[in-house]
């Protein structure tokens, strides 16, 4: 249960924090908060609020070992959620309501998946690093496209520094994919999740 506490807690307040980033930004630009604003910003202090509660719940509890390339690859989830949590607000607030976007629709899978791996099921150890592989491959794949693509910011071209905030985010989210990726092919990864430790990864 304390690592439920623990890693769900840490979760539920990076995604708030993450909700209230853009309401924060739309406030100074625009000098107003709308309804939709207040709601996003309410939901964002109570995620936070509970999830600082979880942790202290969950370390009071003595948490039980989790291997570190598990720990690792739970928080490279905790990021991606973050970043769609952040993605979803911004996208509510302050672009007009543009909700159609691949990031709504990866934040249900990408909640179920960090449940699978909170919880040690073999299927998200499969999924988890069969994502984080596409993901690396993605990324990189978008960092060779970044100087080419046509990079536009309410219809104005996007300038070189521009281009280099995207490359380094992407750099970014390619690194922490790849490390998630190395992490969860440990032995004592997939034994915590019961799987098959191969003659090529047991400890000699």
């Amino acid at each position: 249960m304390a690592r439920f506490l623990l890693a769900g807690g840490s979760a539920s307040a990076m995604m708030g924090i993450a909700l209230v980033v853009p309401i924060v930004a739309s406030r100074l630009e625009t000098g107003t908060l709308t309804g939709q604003g207040i709601g996003f910003l309410t939901a964002g202090c109570l995620l936070v609020a509970s999830g600082v509660a979880a942790v202290a719940a969950g370390f009071r509890r003595r948490p039980t070992g989790m291997p570190s390339g598990v720990r690792m690859a739970v928080a490279a989830n905790v990021l991606i959620l973050a970043f769609l949590a952040l993605e979803l607000s911004d996208r509510s607030v302050r672009q007009d309501g543009k909700l159609l976007y691949w990031t709504t629709f990866l934040l249900p899978p990408a909640l179920l998946l960090f449940a699978g791996l909170v919880a040690g099921r073999a299927w998200s150890w499969w999924a988890a690093r069969g994502a984080a592989a596409f993901g690396v491959l993605w990324f990189l794949g978008f960092l060779v496209a970044v100087p080419f693509a046509p990079l536009q910011a309410d219809g104005v071209p996007a300038p070189w520094y521009g281009r280099v905030y995207v490359a380094c985010v992407t750099v970014a989210f390619a690194a922490i994919l790849a490390g998630a990726f190395r992490s969860l092919g440990r032995p004592e990864v997939r034994d915590y999740f019961r799987l098959p430790v191969t003659l090529a990864e047991a400890p000699r």
